[in-house]
């Protein structure tokens, strides 16, 4: 959805939709203060350059430190032996720890 210039706020269902998410998911990013909104006349309304500095943020691709060489890689797959080899409680063997 585009934003008009002229619509210094907008309401929460037009910004969820402009930032491709759900209301649900947008009133959580207005819990947690990642988009600012004002309540007026019962209504909360949106910043609208709040969702446009948010929709240009660019999204980690993946949580830092956890790369390929993490140990916990040596743990998948490693406690489906149906009864036979190391179970869960191993985990410090198969780790080396």
């Amino acid at each position: 959805m585009e934003l008009r210039d002229s619509q210094p706020m907008i309401s929460v269902s037009e910004a969820a939709e402009a930032l491709g998410v759900s209301e649900s998911t947008l009133w959580r990013m207005l819990r947690r203060g990642e988009i600012k909104s004002v309540r007026r006349s019962g209504r909360r309304l949106v910043e609208r350059a709040s969702v446009e500095r948010k929709a240009i943020r660019p999204k980690s691709e993946a949580p830092s430190g956890l790369t390929r060489e993490h140990p916990i890689w040596r743990l998948v797959g490693a406690f489906k032996s149906e009864g036979v080899g190391p179970g869960s409680g191993d985990k410090h063997e198969v780790l080396g720890e």
